[in-house]
């Protein structure tokens, strides 16, 4: 009778221990992420037509994030179109778990991943799941970064969604969103 109550003990112990363990794994805000912070990236859309984009778009897009509360991240994101007066302005927020709202459809800001949980931190528009496929050095405007690239795939609707992040900090370097109708690729400019 000890033995099985001992067994039961352990048992039980060892649920609490991994049930905490798993909430102390879920994705985090990385601690990089604070008030003030401002990150900038370069844009290029361009619509599809039979197969083949249209002319594009560039933007610049400049984020200042407001508030971290929690696993609570809110910015406004300011769109400049190159060569042009047109910009605009969208305030959102993002949870730790990739769960984003804005005012502007399609849009999301969230411009980090956990990198101890990517595939937990983030996800499509529509929820759509990434996959990590790799590691590798990533270079763009002179500087090279340790990077994990992350993709989803839809065959079925034609929906491709790739980022690619630095693996140490989680820091979105390189988006891009293809789909039947549109082609959305953003490029990391700079942080302070």
């Amino acid at each position: 009778m000890k033995l099985s109550r001992l067994i039961l003990v352990i048992v039980f112990s060892l649920a609490v221990l991994i049930s905490g363990v798993g909430g102390q794994n879920g994705p985090t805000v990385p601690s990089w992420v604070h008030p003030g912070l401002t990150v900038s990236y370069d844009g290029v859309s361009a619509s599809v037509v039979n197969g083949r984009p249209s002319q594009s778009v560039q933007v610049v897009m400049t984020t200042r994030v407001t508030a971290v509360a929690g696993n609570r991240v809110s910015a406004t994101t300011q769109l400049q179109t190159v060569g042009t007066p047109l910009r605009s302005t969208h305030p959102w927020t993002c949870t730790s778990t990739g769960n984003c709202n804005t005012d502007a459809t399609g849009m999301s800001g969230q411009f980090w991943v956990d990198p101890a949980n990517p595939t937990g931190s983030v996800h499509g528009a529509h929820g759509e799941p990434y996959t990590i496929n790799g590691r590798s050095p990533y270079s763009y405007r002179g500087h090279t970064w340790d990077s994990t690239t992350m993709t989803y795939n839809n065959p079925a609707t034609g929906w491709q969604l790739f980022m690619v992040f630095e693996t140490k900090t989680g820091l979105v370097l390189a988006y891009s969103e293809t789909s039947p109708a549109q082609q959305v690729h953003t490029y990391f400019k700079g942080m302070r």
